[in-house]
């Protein structure tokens, strides 16, 4: 939620089993209950609810490892692209109604704040927008996480370079394409 955000005072009855864990989180995390209960319906808004719609498996990032160690890379470039292809458009065109750049690096922010597929950092150096995706799934989660991502931003005719590294995968863009 940005400042400019209103906010509006509503009340909602939960189970008291919930509120109790809910409460202990917020705790833990050193916030308060009402920003730990706004992260959850904001996890819901702007992702849970389209991710339903798709149908997510849910899956822990270790078994998600294990899963692409075993994958031979060409098979894994290739079933990465098409998923890539099949879900970010569709995912995209129901959450923003249209394809750009701006919904694309909006939809990177939502994989990175929801998903939890990878974290997400920006820096805009002289001519170049960079953006760093870094994780923990190894090698070959940067294939993954890099041929996922290369449909979509073909599909926006925006020409992306890649660097991967075992940890993170580096998008360089022209800084131009931002203001298109």
């Amino acid at each position: 939620m940005t400042e400019l955000e209103k906010t509006v005072t509503r009340s909602f009855r939960i189970s008291e089993a919930a509120l109790k864990l809910i409460q202990e989180d917020a705790q833990r995390h050193n916030i308060s209950v009402n920003a730990l209960v706004n992260q959850i319906l904001l996890s819901y808004v702007n992702f849970d609810r389209y991710a339903e719609k798709l149908s997510v498996v849910k899956l822990f990032n270790l078994a998600f490892r294990h899963i692409l160690s075993v994958a031979p890379e060409e098979q894994l470039i290739r079933a990465s692209y098409n998923a890539g292809k099949d879900v970010s458009e569709t995912f995209i065109l129901a959450r923003e109604g249209t394809l750009s750049l701006e919904s694309v690096i909006d939809y990177l922010k939502t994989l990175s704040r929801y998903a939890n597929l990878f974290e997400y950092s920006e820096v805009i150096k002289e001519d170049k927008y960079i953006i760093t995706l870094t994780h923990t799934l190894g090698s070959k989660g940067s294939i993954f996480i890099a041929h996922y991502i290369q449909p979509i931003f073909e599909r926006i005719g925006v020409d992306v370079y890649f660097s991967l590294s075992d940890h993170a995968v580096v998008i360089e863009l022209k800084k131009a394409d931002l203001y298109e």
